[in-house]
């Protein structure tokens, strides 16, 4: 609280009972001018109230210029009483009274002069109080003022290992050396300008004079009235690592550590001249189910460490793809007879001798023989179906090796898309496509609380057909948004007259078709529901336009429906959706979740996908469930939903 002390000097007493005098406040009165200075200099005065003349020590405009030079002193106010004043030394008189001044002038001088004080005394107490906020901040803030930082914060020293902004200039003469940012050829303090333009925040990498650095957003504002740019920063390193790691997790295959198939797309869009190989292990699935999964990875991680020993050209690049499944890219021009040598030599060394299972705490060993087979593109454009392509005929021919060209295309596939065209249509027109339905657990209760909606053909022949083997070739003959409209009206019939909510599957051609939206919203304005359904998001890491699904999850979650991504953590995700979309849950991959219990890998990742959708309130969901060792595993890890054949198959029908 503020102490307001009044130090009056005059020849007369001062008589505080013929004034009102402020709250908190008190008055030192005396006729010793030596004595007042003293005073002035020990006590923390608020106002002096001075006579010109004094009977004692020096006269009253001595005092005051010994006050006004004094640097305890100099900021003091002073009243002084006189009637013939003319001076001009003494600066520090805020106001000049006569010497018989009426009581009610003075009082009123002495008033003005408190609230002064008082606002004074409030703007220093907020200004402490929001200097304690901001050192507490544990992020950089700093005020740029001309060419130096006129201002930082306490964790803005720490991290610069300094204890006063004054020792900054002399560790960084040059403010710009400890910011990494794009646009570094522009001056810094254009820089600046530009950042106070921008609507979002902007990432900026701080480094200190031990080359350590931090990873922050920041933005900027120009301070009114004033040439000052206030600089706000949030420390995000932790998150960007984070983040880096799960990218890492993401891109790489568990079990070899090598590049997955989504680093391979990756690198494929990044470079113009290609050549690709996709090699796959010969009879891989007789040696898994001969010898089991143990020895099953064994084979895979022994096939790439010798295929990873041979490869040594630095614009080679090796990856696994899936199950027995690998890819080699070279991402530079290479001669077609050069590339082909180099995968005939790795044929030849994987089939040139088998590989040793040593059993554990046994003396047996196991020999397996195995061999690739190969299909090789060279070109641009549908470079991995290509591949694949090559590879198919590769294997029903049963060569080595075989290097793809536009007529293989036309032989293999066109017969084949062409008969399921013809189903497809005739399904649609005997309405024969049809929903059915797969529950999914809720782990804490064990009981269903919802179902997925999955589509169904019924051939002329009344075999239930998987999507597996028409919804692709449905999507290039047009036929599929017909397909997408009879699930979402089926399913919301199906459960007209339930309280479960469910789920109905929306792919790419989907989400960028408005007109699907208009019907979405027709149809929850005949069935009224919206709080039951959840639209499943499927291959969202194939929109180029991240603003498409964006703009969709907002639009559908207007209308009151939740939204799921599907398929995280299978080497297509991307990470950043999470961060970026307003998710209520993720469905987690069933490569991840099959086996888990069993594989170390596969559990660090799910536990850093549960561990993360948490922290975001996203609830999450294991599918392909297949075992009571599984379903035990992920209830244990924290997964609130469970989908798969432990519990149920996709049935006709829902309870």
């Amino acid at each position: 609280m503020l102490e307001f002390i009044i130090l009056y000097v005059n020849n007369d007493a001062f008589d505080s009972s013929i004034l009102e005098l402020p709250e908190s406040s008190r008055v030192i009165s005396i006729n010793n001018s030596d004595e007042a200075l003293s005073i002035a200099t020990d006590q923390p005065i608020k106002l002096i109230i001075l006579a010109e003349h004094l009977s004692k020590g020096m006269s009253g405009n001595e005092l005051c210029d010994k006050l006004a030079v004094n640097a305890l002193t100099a900021s003091i106010p002073i009243l002084f009483l006189s009637n013939n004043f003319t001076s001009q030394s003494c600066e520090n008189i805020s106001k000049i009274l006569p010497t018989n001044v009426s009581n009610k002038e003075l009082q009123k001088q002495i008033f003005y002069m408190y609230t002064r004080c008082k606002q004074e005394y409030e703007l220093l107490h907020d200004k402490n109080l929001v200097l304690s906020i901001v050192n507490k901040i544990h992020s950089p803030i700093f005020i740029i003022t001309g060419k130096n930082i006129s201002f930082a914060n306490q964790y803005f020293l720490d991290f610069f290992n300094i204890s006063a902004l004054e020792d900054f200039s002399k560790k960084y003469p040059n403010v710009q050396d400890v910011f990494e940012y794009e646009g570094k050829e522009s001056s810094f303090f254009s820089w600046i300008k530009q950042i106070l333009g921008f609507k979002e925040d902007h990432k900026v990498i701080i480094k200190n004079f031990n080359q350590e650095r931090m990873h922050v957003k920041i933005r900027g504002e120009l301070l009114k009235h004033s040439d000052e740019y206030l600089i706000i920063t949030q420390d995000i390193t932790a998150e960007e690592s984070h983040t880096k790691d799960l990218e890492h997790s993401f891109n790489t295959d568990p079990l070899t550590m090598l590049p997955n198939r989504l680093q391979l797309i990756k690198d494929l869009k990044n470079h113009n001249e290609l050549a690709l190989a996709i090699l796959d292990i010969d009879s891989f699935k007789v040696i898994n189910d001969f010898y089991g999964h143990i020895i099953g990875d064994f084979v895979i991680k022994e096939v790439a460490l010798r295929i990873s020993r041979y490869i040594s050209h630095e614009n080679l690049c090796f990856y696994r793809l899936h199950s027995d499944s690998f890819a080699i890219l070279n991402k530079e021009h290479i001669e077609k007879e050069y590339f082909e040598i180099i995968i005939i030599s790795i044929i030849q060394i994987i089939a040139k001798s088998p590989f040793i299972y040593k059993e554990k705490d046994k003396e047996k060993e196991i020999e397996i023989f195995t061999n690739l087979t190969a299909g090789l593109v060279f070109e641009n454009e549908s470079v991995l179906a290509h591949a694949n392509l090559a590879l198919r005929e590769d294997k029903s021919t049963h060569q080595d090796y075989i290097v793809y060209h536009p007529d293989m295309k036309q032989e293999i596939a066109f017969k084949n898309n062409m008969e399921w065209v013809q189903k497809i249509k005739t399904a649609i027109a005997h309405d024969k496509i049809v929903p059915y339905f797969q529950p999914i657990i809720n782990n804490s209760t064990q009981e269903i609380e919802k179902y997925e909606c999955l589509v169904r053909l019924i051939d002329e022949e009344d075999k239930v057909i998987s999507p597996y083997f028409f919804l692709e070739i449905a999507k290039h003959s047009k036929l599929y948004e017909s397909i997408t409209k009879i699930m979402i009206k089926k399913s919301f019939q199906t459960f007209t007259n339930s309280d479960l909510e469910f789920s109905i599957n929306l792919s790419i051609e989907d989400i960028v078709d408005y007109n699907l939206f208009g019907y979405i919203k027709s149809m929850l304005s005949i069935y009224p529901l919206a709080d039951q359904v959840c639209f499943e998001l499927l291959e969202t890491e194939r929109i180029e336009d991240y603003r498409v699904i964006s703009d969709f999850v907002t639009e559908v979650r207007a209308l009151g429906c939740k939204v799921s991504i599907d398929d995280f953590g299978s080497g297509y995700s991307n990470f950043s959706h999470l961060l970026n979309l307003n998710f209520d849950y993720l469905k987690i991959d069933a490569s991840l979740i099959k086996g888990i219990h069993e594989d170390k890998n596969k559990q660090t990742i799910v536990k850093t996908i549960v561990t993360f959708a948490k922290e975001l309130g996203i609830k999450t969901i294991a599918e392909f469930v297949e075992s009571k060792e599984i379903y035990d595993h992920v209830t244990q890890m924290g997964i609130d939903f469970s989908q798969g054949y432990y519990f149920s198959v996709p049935v006709e029908s829902i309870k």
